[in-house]
């Protein structure tokens, strides 16, 4: 079981503050949720496929990385204002 002084220094860490009761909850909730992990460490895998995502034939697509039609010069030739060779922008502050 998670000693309160546990409990107390995850408080710490987190910058969290709450009372007695719900210490005593966390220190419940949080041993429920290690002994259901220590269930699981003890779950025999060695047969299971390897996944990538929970659903089969789910795929990633992707565009093709291609270069566009326009190149930088086109693009700061188009900007309104211009001062050396910074562009102009309003004040966002």
């Amino acid at each position: 079981m998670i000693s309160k002084e546990e409990i107390e220094h995850l408080k710490d860490l987190a910058r969290v503050e709450f009372g007695a009761k719900e210490t005593e909850k966390l220190a419940k909730d949080l041993d429920e949720i290690l002994e259901y992990i220590d269930q699981l460490k003890k779950a025999d895998v060695s047969n299971a496929p390897e996944m990538t995502h929970a659903l089969e034939g789910v795929k990633n697509i992707v565009r093709k990385d291609e270069n566009n039609k326009y190149n930088s010069e086109d693009l700061i030739g188009a900007f309104p204002e211009k001062e050396n060779s910074y562009l102009k922008v309003k004040a966002i502050l």
